[in-house]
């Protein structure tokens, strides 16, 4: 009986050994990283004025360790945008300020404008973001 208790607890522990030896080596991919999140991906402003148009977007961390926003650009020079903070904590966010003047070049009509962000989130690093707009003729 003694050495049925023995053999019992001997499988025991090579099972939770060879369960470990299993789980420790998955726990270990799962390291800590950055995923950026831009809400809204795409704002349909409408028909507006030839004037200055201003937006704003979210830039969120969806990851568990810390965004840094590397680099902005548009995809023209009327278009400025810069963010409140290029480094954002797991969970956090911070605002894209977005500027366009069609004045500066006489703008009118259908106008598509782009916004690309790089960071360090290994899965994205460089998203892009959009706005359209019809702009009055003068």
């Amino acid at each position: 009986m003694g050495q049925i208790r023995v053999k019992k607890r001997r499988f025991t522990y090579s099972l939770l050994l060879l369960l470990s030896a299993a789980i420790l080596p998955l726990a270990a991919c799962g390291s800590p990283s950055p995923r950026i999140v831009v809400e809204p991906a795409q704002q349909d402003l409408g028909e507006r004025p030839q004037e200055l148009i201003e937006l704003t977007y979210t830039v969120r961390n969806a990851g568990d360790a810390p965004l840094v926003i590397e680099k902005i650009s548009t995809s023209c020079d009327c278009t400025k945008a810069e963010l409140d903070r290029t480094e954002i904590p797991p969970g956090g966010t911070a605002r894209l300020s977005v500027s366009l003047d069609p004045v500066e070049d006489n703008l009118y009509g259908d106008v598509k404008r782009v916004i690309y962000l790089r960071s360090n989130d290994p899965d994205a690093s460089e998203v892009s973001v959009e706005f359209n707009v019809r702009i009055q003729k003068p």
